[in-house]
């Protein structure tokens, strides 16, 4: 008996090694920024572990330029996610709530839709967004946001609703909802951890992309925070220490995010994936 629980405890030990090794080497890059952020006049070969003498002027330089850019990462991000779930979550449930093989298709063509490169709807919606009008705007990379997170929303959400009791759908209807009373008074309430799950995912999609930004903005003041932290390293003016203050700085709404729904987030795979 002594023997079988030292050979559990050494196999314990053995994994958690495992797993402290692998969590350092995937923390190693934040510590690198951090520690980055804070030496001024240094580039990417020549920095130290720990910083000699810590600076803060990468972060005063962000937050007196890039503020207006990280405002605009988080409307168009928000302003994503509502209008993905406005979109989603009706066609999650009609997809669930259908017999037909016409469904099988619908959802063909939704991973095909998830599938299409980036670059290939950034050009065609610079085409379609410049004799819009929508160039420069919110609208636009709200519009074009969207795209990213629409496919994965619908079949996440459809996924979930496909579980749902259908006795208690059923007694709604015969309660004298319709389809749209049922959806919004019993089927959203009963959907929610997916419905925050779709919704952080499709906010992350939107914040962290870059294409739509460079394609469809040629103002500085519309640059998402991505845009703008890209232009800083093609600057003749920039340092490290900038690049990484505003790296961390842009990390920090994605981070509010996950933390503040990952209960939820837990949840709503779980059950969509029938786990």
């Amino acid at each position: 008996m002594n023997g079988t629980a030292r050979r559990k405890r050494r196999i314990g030990w053995f994994w958690t090694t495992i797993t402290a090794v692998f969590l350092l080497v995937y923390l190693f890059p934040l510590f690198w920024m951090i520690s980055a952020s804070f030496q001024p006049n240094v580039t990417s070969v020549n920095i130290d572990w720990i910083p000699a003498q810590p600076s803060v002027d990468g972060y005063a330089e962000i937050l007196e330029s890039g503020l207006g850019n990280l405002g605009v990462s988080v409307i168009v991000a928000l302003g994503s996610a509502l209008l993905t779930l406005i979109i989603a979550i009706p066609a999650g449930y009609a997809l669930s709530r259908l017999r037909s093989r016409t469904v099988g298709v619908a959802l063909i063509l939704l991973l095909l839709a998830q599938m299409i490169p980036s670059i290939v709807l950034a050009n065609s919606f610079y085409a379609m967004f410049s004799s819009w009008g929508l160039l420069n705007t919110y609208l636009g990379l709200i519009f074009a946001s969207t795209t990213l997170g629409v496919p994965f929303a619908t079949i996440l959400l459809r996924s979930f609703m496909l579980r749902l009791d259908n006795d208690v759908v059923e007694a709604a209807t015969l309660d004298g909802l319709g389809p749209l009373g049922t959806l919004v008074r019993i089927v959203v309430p009963l959907s929610r951890n997916a419905i925050i799950t779709a919704a952080v995912f499709t906010f992350l999609f939107s914040w962290g992309d870059l294409l739509f930004g460079l394609t469809l903005v040629t103002q500085e003041q519309m640059r998402p925070i991505t845009v703008f932290i890209y232009a800083l390293t093609k600057s003749q003016l920039n340092t490290w220490a900038s690049v990484m203050a505003a790296s961390l700085i842009a990390s920090i709404p994605a981070v509010i995010v996950i933390f503040t729904a990952q209960r939820y987030i837990k949840s709503g795979i779980a059950v969509g994936t029938g786990r």
